[in-house]
């Protein structure tokens, strides 16, 4: 299979795709929303054509291509776009749950340096997010990152669920991994026992 690593390439498996399915370049155009000049250069290679409307086209021909390995970034900025979309559902039990799976995939993929991802639109899950970073990269011996701030106020999620008791929190701030009390984060479960193994 020939590699798409040009316009070139790229209109070629365009035209063939589109012959081999009976189709002029107008009807191609009316498919994918666009003007037959624009098929025309598209098939020609020339690499002023627009990518989005060229990825279109690509995708009405049944034209696909694999994108590289998801990155530790990649991982880390879903997760936090995801975090802040079940916040504004008012769903912080599913935001810690999505925060401790973030965790765990890029404890597994060994990440060597993470960047500050997208906020969460709340100072809680942002510190967890960058302490859950440094404990990962701690984990592989990396340079932890520099971002992220420490909480004025401790903060039990485990409260969002649950009264705590004054033995309960004890237990919490002691049984809690250095990385996520420095941050003024406290918690224990199955997820984090995982993600500090």
């Amino acid at each position: 299979m020939k590699t798409i690593d040009s316009a070139q390439t790229l209109g070629q498996a365009i035209r063939g795709a589109r012959i081999a399915r009976g189709l002029s370049q107008q009807a191609l155009a009316e498919l994918s929303g666009l003007s037959r000049k624009y098929i025309g250069d598209l098939e020609l290679g020339k690499e002023t054509v627009e990518l989005g409307a060229a990825l279109r086209v690509a995708a009405n021909m049944d034209i696909v291509w694999n994108a590289p390995a998801e990155t530790p970034q990649a991982v880390l900025d879903q997760a936090a776009r995801a975090i802040a979309q079940e916040i504004n559902n008012d769903d912080s039990r599913f935001a810690l749950q999505l925060a401790m799976d973030c965790f765990l995939r890029l404890k597994s993929m060994k990440p060597f340096r993470l960047k500050k991802p997208p906020t969460t639109g709340s100072q809680h899950f942002d510190a967890l997010l960058a302490a859950g970073a440094r404990e990962v990269l701690d984990h592989h011996h990396s340079t932890p990152p520099r971002w992220g701030s420490k909480l004025a106020n401790p903060w039990f999620p485990a409260e969002d669920r649950m009264e705590l008791t004054d033995e309960f929190r004890a237990l919490t701030i002691k049984r809690t991994p250095r990385r996520f009390a420095e941050f003024n984060i406290f918690l224990k479960d199955n997820s984090l026992d995982q993600l500090c193994a």
